[in-house]
């Protein structure tokens, strides 16, 4: 229906309807971000002191992009392993009245550094990290960045806490001890409950078995086969449970030192 001269008056409610229903869908969709409280002006110091911790990603009205997907992915793998940490934004308009610019300025962020995301803590708005500038805004990044600057624990899909230290623990060990260390973590996943635990526990056990018998050279063979896999024509659950299994391997990888063969001469 085309509004022209003749269009009859009653019909001009429902065109007004249809135009700002078009106008403003792909902003509401643009901006949706699971789990994420907006925080504004009024409400902002009193909802950072309810919470242990708080990441707050200030940014444009309506955000859009990779790194809102990312910031929005945070907070969909935060909600499921903490209810410690409060994860918001700021919309920032600069048209208007303005909404939360001064709030913005508060903290330094502006439209010349969105997005700006800050790390509040102990319920405190004079306490935060600021996410380092020179790092992309990834969703491993933001889980690195809040789990390296809190107590809090948000690992890659399929990680383990517990299962991560055995890994550390692990590195470069004598055979012997990866051997017992590998007993340890079997004890561990019998007690576990969760059957996507248990699958992941397995996962680690594997590892460690599989590195205590040929060396550290063995991860970057399995993450190439995993990958080559991952590549071809699975179904998405595989192509899950793949990609927890390389995110599994990268925890060995980086702390891989100086292990070798046995017989191996210095």
């Amino acid at each position: 229906m085309y509004l022209n001269m003749q269009t009859p008056i009653k019909y001009l409610p429902n065109l007004v309807a249809i135009v700002v229903f078009i106008i403003w869908t792909p902003a509401t969709e643009a901006s949706s971000c699971a789990g994420c409280v907006e925080l504004d002006e009024l409400n902002f110091d009193q909802t950072i002191e309810r919470f242990p911790y708080a990441l707050v990603k200030f940014d444009i009205a309506f955000p859009y992009g990779e790194k809102h997907e990312a910031f929005a992915a945070f907070s969909r793998a935060a909600h499921k392993v903490t209810k410690e940490l409060l994860v918001a934004t700021v919309g920032i308009k600069d048209y208007g009245e303005n909404e939360n610019k001064e709030l913005g300025l508060r903290f330094n962020v502006d439209d010349k550094n969105f997005p700006g995301i800050l790390l509040f803590k102990d319920g405190k708005v004079d306490k935060f990290e600021r996410f380092p500038a020179y790092l992309d805004v990834t969703l491993d990044n933001l889980k690195k960045f809040v789990t390296q600057n809190t107590e809090l624990y948000i690992g890659r899909d399929g990680c383990l806490k517990e299962f991560e230290e055995f890994v550390k623990k692990y590195a470069n060990k004598e055979d012997s001890e990866q051997r017992k260390l590998i007993e340890k973590a079997e004890k561990i996943s019998q007690e576990l409950t969760s059957v996507a635990a248990k699958t992941s526990a397995k996962a680690y056990i594997v590892f460690m078995r599989k590195i205590n018998e040929k060396g550290y050279d063995y991860v970057e063979e399995e993450t190439k086969r995993l990958q080559r896999l991952r590549a071809g024509k699975v179904t998405d659950a595989k192509k899950l449970e793949l990609q927890q299994k390389l995110n599994i391997l990268e925890a060995f990888r980086v702390t891989k030192l100086t292990k070798g063969l046995p017989n191996e001469e210095l």
